[in-house]
């Protein structure tokens, strides 16, 4: 057994580990043995010896530790404050979260004059004023340890980012503007609001709001009626940035430098992947989606798909070590890692599927890219299918075919609505004619997505 194959072996019980330390902490022991039982048997079956599958439990061992030691509270901890009203100071030290009625606060440094506090607040605070990131501000409001509703573990959901407790409808006044966090986030979110605000301005809503939702994430002014019909279609994902958002990106640039070779390409595929990141914010998210991308754009710079597994293992191996929740917990990880994987293995494939598959595909035209960009798409939409439809709700018996219409005018939306903020920094007409284009794209969206949501769902 080579020494990358034990590697291997150890890295995937890891990541096992995780799921069934989850598992065991809700209660699930009948799913925790059957996941045991199955992943043990598949590695006896595959290699036929012991070692193998001790080298797979010992991965389990520490995969179930290192999620245990995260779930442990410590002296100290914010969640001490649950159950208490509360007057103290905190930084704001995320992207604040804007939305239609209210705004979402991630604090952390939280002092009183008892002490200071480890881990972080959440605030659920009313509408206006609006505080930016690295502001120090003083709360007054009672804290409370984050409730369940309609089957969904709120609590678990927050914890993935290090939130143990929340409060609502704080008294919240500035005790400094800009007196904590880094001067780099800073820069990015006025940016960020800068963009937002250009495409405000060159699009009507609702289609501003869709643009700033492909581009930026942002899904604060999606109408309520418009977000429905995306969850019929189980296209929500492409408003809620995430791994399959960095593979659009990818798409996007290998379509518009399609003409350049294939090592340029990845280059300058891999810049934008990076610009991007920053561009929406770059949350510990995105990064770790950036990452699998550019993980992916490597592996077809060098085409080694036979080996590419051991370096998406490696950095999914990596990125739960630092915190063991996202393999469960983030949806952006697991759309990340599957888009990947799709990208790697499935692309291959489809450029040369046989049979009626084949003939279907080449009746795609080629011109403007537009069968590559397909391929690529429909690649990744393979492997996320599952967890798109699992994560969001409902489950749509049209879900793969409003997809496999929809996803392909994403690109091209995303390159219109990048361009036209872009140009109208350097002239405003050339920004407004890009704006048109996009906005027809937009338009033919919107009008897939209602067609589709007018099906019943199951």
């Amino acid at each position: 057994m080579s020494k990358s194959y034990g590697l291997v072996v150890v890295m995937v019980g890891f990541l096992v580990g995780l799921f069934l330390q989850d598992l065991w902490g809700r209660g699930e022991g009948f799913w925790f043995v059957c996941v045991v039982l199955v992943f043990v048997g598949v590695w006896w079956k595959m290699s036929g010896k012991f070692l193998v599958v001790v080298l797979f439990c010992l991965g389990c061992v520490v995969g179930m530790g290192r999620y245990a030691v995260s779930d442990m509270v410590f002296e100290g901890d914010v969640t001490e404050l649950a159950g208490n009203v509360v007057d103290v100071r905190a930084c704001v030290s995320e992207e604040v979260d804007v939305r239609v009625d209210k705004v979402k606060y991630t604090v952390s440094d939280v002092c009183s004059d008892e002490g200071c506090y480890d881990g972080r607040l959440l605030l659920n605070a009313g509408r206006y004023p609006v505080y930016k990131y690295g502001d120090v501000i003083r709360v007054v409001g009672e804290v409370s340890v984050p409730e369940s509703f309609e089957g969904f573990d709120y609590g678990r959901y927050l914890s993935r980012f290090g939130v143990g407790v929340v409060m609502s409808q704080p008294r919240i006044t500035v005790v400094e503007v800009g007196g904590c966090g880094w001067s780099f986030y800073k820069g990015i979110y006025d940016f960020k609001g800068v963009f937002e605000k250009r495409l405000g301005r060159l699009f009507p809503e609702p289609y501003s709001s869709l643009m700033a939702g492909l581009l930026l994430g942002s899904r604060k002014g999606i109408p309520a009626d418009l977000m429905e019909d995306f969850n019929k279609t189980g296209l929500t994902h492409i408003v809620a940035i995430s791994g399959y958002n960095i593979t659009l990106v990818i798409i996007v640039v290998f379509g518009l430098f399609g003409f350049l070779t294939r090592k340029v390409r990845v280059v300058m595929a891999t810049i934008f992947v990076v610009v991007f990141v920053i561009l929406v914010g770059a949350s510990s998210a995105v990064v770790r989606a950036g990452i699998m991308g550019i993980i992916s754009l490597f592996a077809v710079y060098f085409g080694r798909k036979g080996e590419i597994y051991v370096s998406i293992l490696l950095a999914a191996f990596l990125m739960n070590l630092w915190n063991p929740k996202i393999a469960v917990i983030d949806i952006g990880f697991q759309l990340s890692f599957l888009a990947t994987l799709g990208l790697v293995y499935v692309s291959p494939w489809l450029e040369k599927a046989p049979g009626l598959l084949g003939k279907i595909l080449g009746k795609v035209p080629r011109f403007f890219l537009i069968r590559e960009n397909f391929v690529l798409t429909l690649s990744a939409q393979v492997f996320t299918l599952p967890v798109i439809l699992k994560s969001f709700g409902r489950i749509s018996l049209l879900c793969p075919i409003s997809n496999v219409f929809v996803l392909p005018f994403i690109p091209f939306a995303m390159i219109f609505g990048f361009l036209a903020v872009v140009g109208s920094f350097v002239v405003e007409g050339v920004g407004e004619g890009f704006a048109f284009v996009g906005y027809c794209f937009l338009d033919l969206i919107f009008f897939l997505v209602r067609f589709f949501a007018g099906f019943s769902t199951l």
